[in-house]
């Protein structure tokens, strides 16, 4: 009798301090409003003169007090004279570490190292298939995304960390995590990056890989983010992603997501908002009833989206002696000598954010709109300084600040 009362209790004992399978730790991706480790920001690469330098510099003056930076430079020969801007600057370096990679890429977000924490609560790479936005399967992609798609290894290799490998094409700017275990992506872009895969392949991959146990499917990006280069409207053409979240739609916390927004009086005033008040309409409604993994509804608070800009651009013989754009001005007949008017890929959610600190994108044009924008993230980030500087040089190029950058989570130790 003894013995079997011994038994019973033994079994209760293991019962209760087993973990049962459902409740396993899982990989997962950290939000990036969670505590990070360090940044990896694309610094130098061969744009030695780039005009967003200034930017950049701004950037780290801001940030360096409050997280560990990684810049990332591709030769020594670019990387000399950083430190005689630093100390023009009055930015201490013994926060900073230059990193040469070669090859890299200034837009650090999309081929970069994706960081993950392990079920073993260590920190892994996620290393997705880099196409550098090319809508083709993996296994064709051109020499510049063979170049770039080991970067992310490279730097878990100098970590000496895991890389948890994924069959699926996708750049870090184009998908949202609320650490939780629910994702946010746009189906036409990650679809077309990934023609051999269904849907449900790139759902059962991302949860094998990733955790993620439920995916916000959106129709579309933003009109101003087009593929490559790309017509927007009529006369204006511009030159991104092809619909990355970063652009339009992120986080603000595990319960609440923040998405760009034209309100009506807006949309004739010009040809973009009209394109954007559609397909931002479709998203808010999709989003406003959305809900995490638990069945929870998002709190969704909309944000204006900038005014458009546009710059008046003269279409010089030297663009066709590039192979590539001769190409694509040819697709559109756009001719030596013809105008055309660029849009930048301008947006507020865009934005930096890291350790005590946020850096939202102001662009002085429309100073009630960048007011408005302010105030919203003072209201959800009462702790952390919130800072503001016009990134149009990035947006020009097709990117934002965010798409610059990576974030390290920090490793809670329990």
């Amino acid at each position: 009798m003894k013995k079997l009362i011994f038994l019973l209790i033994s079994l209760f004992w293991i019962g209760c301090n087993s973990t049962p399978k459902d409740s396993e730790p899982k990989t997962r991706i950290p939000a990036e409003f969670e505590a990070q480790e360090s940044i990896w920001l694309g610094f130098r690469t061969y744009e030695e003169n780039d005009p967003s330098d200034s930017v950049t510099l701004e950037i780290i003056k801001e940030i360096h007090p409050y997280v560990k930076l990684n810049l990332i430079v591709e030769h020594d020969t670019l990387a000399k004279d950083i430190k005689k801007e630093f100390s023009k600057l009055d930015i201490d370096t013994s926060n900073i570490s230059i990193i040469i990679q070669s090859p890299t890429d200034i837009w650090y977000r999309d081929p970069g190292p994706i960081f993950a924490i392990s079920s073993k609560n260590e920190l892994a790479v996620i290393d997705f298939k880099y196409t550098n936005y090319s809508n083709v399967p993996p296994d064709s992609i051109g020499d510049k995304a063979k170049a770039h798609e080991g970067i992310d290894r490279d730097i878990a290799r100098r970590l000496k960390l895991d890389t948890i490998n994924s069959i699926v094409a996708i750049e870090g700017g184009a998908f949202e995590t609320d650490g939780k275990g629910t994702l946010i992506q746009v189906e036409d872009i990650t679809l077309k990056r990934n023609p051999h895969l269904s849907r449900k392949e790139i759902e059962e991959d991302l949860a094998k890989c990733c955790g993620i146990e439920k995916i916000i499917w959106l129709p579309s990006g933003v009109a101003d983010d087009p593929h490559n280069f790309d017509r927007i409207h009529e006369n204006i053409f511009g030159f991104a992603t092809g619909g990355h979240t970063d652009e339009f739609v992120r986080f603000a916390n595990d319960s609440t997501i923040i998405v760009s927004w034209i309100d009506e009086a807006e949309i004739d005033q010009h040809p973009i908002n009209k394109l954007n008040y559609e397909i931002l309409s479709k998203n808010f409604e999709i989003l406003s009833n959305a809900t995490n993994k638990e069945g929870k509804k998002y709190n969704v608070i909309k944000v204006p989206h900038p005014d458009p800009q546009t710059e008046e651009m003269v279409i010089t013989p030297d663009w066709f002696y590039s192979e590539q754009w001769s190409k694509r001005l040819k697709k559109f007949d756009i001719k030596a000598n013809d105008t055309i008017y660029w849009a930048t890929a301008s947006s507020y959610m865009n934005y930096l954010i890291t350790n005590d600190i946020i850096i939202i994108p102001q662009y002085g044009i429309n100073k009630s709109k960048d007011f408005k924008v302010k105030k919203i993230f003072e209201s959800l980030y009462p702790k952390r300084k919130i800072i503001g500087l016009n990134p149009i040089s990035f947006n020009f190029g097709g990117g934002g600040m965010h798409c610059r950058y990576q974030t390290q989570p920090k490793i809670e130790q329990y």
